[in-house]
């Protein structure tokens, strides 16, 4: 049972937030527009579905105090269910109290009438324990046990995250082991054919090899393994000898343990959607990188008619964000606390960010992704645990950085992001040299 799991202060605030929902006959879902978000969305919809309740869901794109009122207040006559945001966009809604947040990220605590459930209040980490899909899941389970079956969408936001790598934790572990009732395959982090799955894979992403057939091709034949094998149907020999043979050269590139851990992991099998976890993810994450998150709400609320569209578009994002990532590290600019890179879409750049940081540098530095494609320009920050672990908190690189530049940010300590005015991009990398530096003394 989730009390038992959760303990009874977050499960009371939990069931009385479900009780209000369950008083509504209408209810507006705010998400965050990101892979984590669009997860959460789905599982709150099929509740509200479940209750019988219409809902109306709108995506949280600007998170700025100016922009998340003028999103909100297209609705705010009605509850609103804010998820995977809200909790720092409080200070902008003071005024309203109709409003349930479920959030994990850093914030500042404001006193406000809504209801604000946030797992950081209740000691829960929510950079490693708990995403946006862990508490849309556990306020799911708390409005009936019977949601439990909602748990592929909790392991998609858990991925979409990276809140996977190395093993589950936490909030998301003890989840995990009550609630997962699917096979589970211990294998390379992988997907499809063993050539398609290496030049189209981002997570992880294979320096060198990710984008070039021609060279996974060689890659391949050099291993003896046979390239239009799927990878679920390769034997233990050859899985070691593809994982090792990968493992070095990531390693090449002077990564992380991080990097090599992603290397493989558990993939669950989810027979009822027709998707193993890591096809999910790829599927929910990447229609959410190219503005396509209505596809997968669609699809797994019941329209089946969008279905290839949806799976069709998990290969152009890749494509295009492949590209991406190729460019960006060739214009990779080097600072003594940081790297940073301008990206061509606001989208984008926090998956470039999470690609270059993980898979292609060394882990001692933060990258910080621009774009400037906006009237305002977008900036995505990732870290490394090697760089948290050593004091590196980028929420309060990028509060403290965006809002010398007359802009403001926040987020989780080894990812966060924020806008910040045109033009004002050198007084951001100032300000945010500095904080890097009175946070780790030595890179």
């Amino acid at each position: 049972m989730i009390y038992d799991i959760l303990g009874e202060d977050l499960y009371n605030i939990l069931h009385a937030a479900t009780e209000k929902v369950k008083s509504e006959k209408y209810i507006r879902v705010l998400a965050h527009y990101d892979g984590d978000g669009v997860s959460s969305s789905i599982i709150l919809l099929r509740v509200l579905e479940r209750l019988d309740i219409k809902y109306h869901l709108s995506y949280i794109k600007n998170l700025d105090n100016e922009g998340f009122r003028s999103l909100y207040e297209e609705e705010s006559d009605v509850l609103n269910i804010i998820v995977d945001a809200g909790s720092s966009q409080i200070p902008a809604i003071a005024d309203h109290s109709n409003f349930i947040v479920l959030d994990h990220h850093f914030y500042n605590k404001t006193e406000n009438s809504g209801i604000n459930i946030n797992a950081r209040d209740f000691g829960i980490n929510g950079t490693r324990d708990a995403c946006g899909a862990t508490m849309a899941y556990i306020f799911a389970l708390a409005a009936d046990e019977s949601n439990k079956d909602l748990f592929p969408f909790f392991m998609a936001g858990v991925m979409a995250d990276k809140q996977d790598i190395g093993g589950l934790s936490g909030l998301n572990k003890a989840i995990y082991d009550e609630y997962n009732s699917y096979k589970t395959h211990h294998t390379l982090n992988l997907e499809d054919t063993i050539s398609d799955a290496i030049t189209y894979s981002i997570d992880p992403f294979f320096y060198g090899l990710t984008g070039h057939p021609e060279e996974v091709k060689k890659f391949l034949e050099s291993s003896g393994i046979d390239p239009e094998k799927n990878v679920i149907d390769i034997n233990t020999d050859e899985n070691k000898t593809l994982g090792n043979r990968l493992a070095l050269k990531m390693l090449e590139n002077n990564v992380g343990s991080d990097a090599i851990k992603y290397l493989e992991g558990d993939v669950l099998y989810f027979d009822d959607i027709g998707f193993s976890s890591k096809e999910l993810n790829s599927i929910i994450d990447g229609n959410a990188r190219i503005e396509m998150q209505s596809l997968p709400v669609q699809y797994f609320l019941g329209d089946n008619s969008v279905g290839n569209d949806m799976v069709a578009n998990v290969k152009i994002f890749k494509t295009k964000l492949i590209d991406y990532i190729y460019r960006a590290k060739s214009d990779l600019k080097e600072e003594k606390y940081l790297r940073y890179f301008y990206a061509p879409e606001s989208e984008m750049a926090g998956p470039i960010a999470g690609a270059i940081a993980l898979y292609t540098v060394k882990p001692d530095k933060p990258v910080i992704g621009f774009n400037t494609g906006t009237e305002d320009i977008k900036i995505s920050s990732r870290g490394s645990r090697y760089s948290v672990n050593r004091g590196l908190n980028l929420s309060e690189v990028m509060k403290a950085a965006c809002a010398a530049a007359g802009g403001s940010g926040g987020g989780h300590d080894i990812a966060a992001g924020g806008v910040i005015p045109k033009g004002r991009e050198k007084q951001f990398l100032e300000t945010a040299n500095d904080v890097i530096k009175s946070q780790i003394k030595i890179i």
